[in-house]
């Protein structure tokens, strides 16, 4: 088995494609304020050898140098008095950020970078996202790695509940209310889907809420059996298993994959005669491209990135070279888009160029498989903003090679709200004759609301040093 070693760096935070070598670029910096992650950023040498930073907070156009300002889509900078304030916790839970360049004595602004962030979550833990996506993208600026604007439709607040009663409810929803998922299948035409066509009528499975359940449907090529994750409802980690389907019910699971490590998406791709399968592990350096022989045996063959923490890996091939698309759990949790490519499956892999190449919390994830449909090629993306997998976006990929990435949304895919799993919808897969997806709803679970309660209370009263 073969280990890639080409992604040390980016976990680390340092440059992985070595320092852009010219004269520094004198730049006023304005729109955001001070703060441990930004006088972090300022001080990166990386970046000072290429752009001499001066720091002007509350500089707006026109200016007498060059200036790059962080703003929203409205040219709000992001130290405004309560910006962020009113932009957190407030549907559709989603904030783009800007940094628009300014030439002297202009008016006029130029997007060099953008990405689109969550705003659920602890207030001081949303701001922390704020400066780190903020930097990001002034980092890459100066080092010539700008993704310029993304091509998407700003997000900005809209609701009308104060960030703070909505995450007073957000906050008790998720202590009364688990997740239940489950898989579904559907006989619609996949280009119809790709088109927008919606997915019809599904047929859905295990409805009633167990104890495990099931996620992530892979096709097991040339079996007629998926791939899914098993996950219990409340305690412990996710397994890989098959299933088969007769009649619109599922038969008993067979175990590929338990280990006590968490693994969910088995990523299937045929390659000629050989399946491989790519199992999210979510501990650093676990993403491991195995062969998947026929009697159910996984055949490890490449460790892809032995110092990342990567999501949903996607395996695909497109122009003669193997890519994993992939969301950094070390840039975030669910907004971010990056991809590694080889020659050959067993590697070495390397990091685009642009890393991340997409940052949006509405698309980024991957959500199933990519689809090459007569030279085109369309990524599923989930759409995480209002909860984790509440719908998936097609987007059609225009542009990826191992510098450049582009793509435009084709289709929305939103949860049947009068179905069985009205909440959430994170899988879309082909097996060749139907499409898979999964879903999701809420039930309430008052044992695990008790569970945690008294956790809380416990951790409490050992904070105090109360015996």
């Amino acid at each position: 088995m073969k280990t890639a070693t080409g992604l040390s760096a980016a976990e680390t935070g340092m440059p992985v494609w070595g320092s852009v070598r010219r004269s520094p670029t004198v730049v006023m910096l304005a729109g955001i304020e001070a703060s441990e992650i930004v006088d972090a950023a300022m001080t990166d040498s990386a970046m000072t050898e290429v752009a001499m930073l001066r720091f002007e907070p509350n500089c707006t156009p026109p200016s007498n140098a060059l200036l790059w300002r962080l703003e929203i889509a409205s040219r709000q900078g992001l130290n405004e008095p309560g910006l962020l304030a009113r932009q957190w916790h407030r549907r559709p839970y989603a904030m783009t950020v800007r940094l628009v360049q300014y030439q002297p004595g202009s008016v006029v602004p130029e997007i060099l970078d953008e990405g689109t962030l969550g705003t659920r979550g602890p207030y001081t833990a949303f701001r922390a996202a704020v400066d780190r996506l903020a930097m990001r993208l002034v980092r890459d600026a100066a080092l010539g790695r700008a993704r310029g604007p993304a091509g998407t439709v700003p997000a900005a607040a809209q609701g009308r509940l104060p960030g703070w009663l909505d995450a007073f409810l957000s906050r008790w929803h998720d202590r009364l209310m688990v997740e239940w998922w489950s898989i579904g299948s559907t006989a619609v035409p996949l280009d119809q889907v790709l088109a927008g066509g919606g997915l019809g009528d599904v047929t859905w499975y295990r409805i009633k809420a167990g104890s495990r359940y099931l996620a992530d449907p892979y096709p097991w090529p040339g079996t007629g059996r998926i791939l899914c994750e098993e996950m219990p409802l409340t305690d412990g980690v996710g397994r890989i298993v098959a299933v088969s389907e007769s009649d619109g019910v599922l038969g008993l699971p067979s175990v590929l994959l338990d280990d006590g490590c968490h693994h969910s998406y088995p990523c299937t791709l045929q390659d000629g005669e050989t399946v491989y399968c790519v199992p999210e592990s979510v501990q650093r350096g676990a993403t491991r491209i195995h062969r998947l022989d026929d009697d159910g045996a996984l055949v490890p063959i490449c460790d892809v990135a032995p110092h990342a923490r990567l999501a949903d890996p996607t395996l695909f091939r497109w122009n003669g070279r193997y890519w994993l698309a992939c969301t950094d759990l070390d840039l975030g949790g669910h907004d971010n888009l990056c991809f590694l490519h080889a020659a050959s499956v067993t590697g070495p892999w390397m990091p685009h160029a642009r890393w991340p190449v997409k940052t949006d919390i509405r698309g980024a994830r991957p959500a199933g498989m990519v689809f090459n449909r007569d030279g085109r090629l369309f990524r599923p993306g989930q759409n995480c903003a209002a909860t984790y997998g509440a719908a998936v976006g097609v987007h059609e990929i225009l542009t990826l090679t191992e510098t450049e990435f582009h793509e435009a949304l084709v289709a929305e895919l939103q949860p049947d709200g009068s179905g069985p799993f009205p909440h959430g919808l994170h899988t879309l897969v082909h097996d060749g004759e139907r499409i898979w997806i999964d879903g999701k709803r809420y039930v309430l679970d008052l044992g695990l609301f008790w569970k945690k309660l008294l956790g809380r209370a416990s951790g409490l009263v050992a904070g105090t040093g109360i015996d």
